[in-house]
């Protein structure tokens, strides 16, 4: 993942050394909101992303923004082993107690740094936000090999007292559990740098990174035998499409 988020910044920067070459200067003062959204990459998960902006001057914009994302503690991993010859367990995470899902409701504003000159060039913007955080807390369960024979198994709560490698066989369905999901109160703060590259002037194809805080001050746990996880810092990168309008 990080890997992916940092080639796409490249291929971004890349873009714009490219693409400033002076040319026609286009009159966007009319455009007096933006709906967008896309997908969200970041260092420890992934999400989808709503925003709608509105007018405040020629070079600045409010922001109103729903993010709905995974979050992942940075410690946890995958494993599968084998439990018999040539059968092996699906993958899953060692450990992991708790899944954190994050619902971001927050306000800024987005400012434009550098206006695009030619068809093909590319506009920056500065981008902040602030909100809160709703955070959906899902118990981890776990496919357990019951005792009465090799080829039966449950789906049960992971407990790292009683579940272990030796009665691991796998992840559960990715629904279970929900009913019992806890939510965590929290707020957010994120900002970065906005690459609009869309041919049309009434159309946005955009990419955005930059650094997102997500804070929970009651904790949560992610990690069996760990100490609940307060703050969450992130790069993101946002892969974003829209329209822009005149009323």
């Amino acid at each position: 993942m990080k890997r992916f988020i940092i080639l796409l910044i490249s291929i971004s920067f890349w873009q714009i050394s490219f693409a400033q070459i002076p040319a026609t200067q286009e009159n966007k003062a009319g455009f007096r909101s933006e709906v967008f959204g896309g997908l969200i990459l970041h260092t420890n998960g992934w999400g989808g992303n709503f925003t709608y902006s509105k007018f405040k001057t020629y070079k600045t914009y409010n922001l109103f923004s729903l993010d709905f994302v995974n979050i992942k503690d940075p410690k946890e991993y995958r494993i599968r082993y084998q439990v018999a010859p040539g059968s092996f367990t699906s993958s899953f995470k060692y450990g992991k107690v708790n899944s954190l899902y994050n619902l971001r409701l927050s306000f800024g504003k987005q400012r434009m740094l550098y206006e695009k000159q030619r068809e093909k060039g590319v506009e920056i913007y500065f981008v902040w936000k602030a909100g809160l955080n709703t955070g959906i807390v899902k118990p981890k369960y776990l496919e357990i090999q019951n005792t009465e024979g090799v080829n039966t198994t449950s789906q049960e709560r992971y407990d790292p007292d009683i579940h272990s490698k030796s009665n691991i066989f796998g992840r559960a369905s990715l629904g279970k559990g929900l009913g019992e999901s806890k939510i965590a109160l929290g707020g957010n703060i994120n900002a970065g740098f906005k690459f609009e590259i869309a041919r049309d002037r009434e159309n946005i194809f955009a990419i955005e990174t930059g650094i997102v805080v997500d804070v929970f001050p009651t904790g949560v746990p992610i990690l069996a035998y760990a100490d609940k996880e307060l703050l969450f810092y992130n790069f993101y990168i946002n892969i974003l499409f829209g329209k822009k309008y005149y009323n």
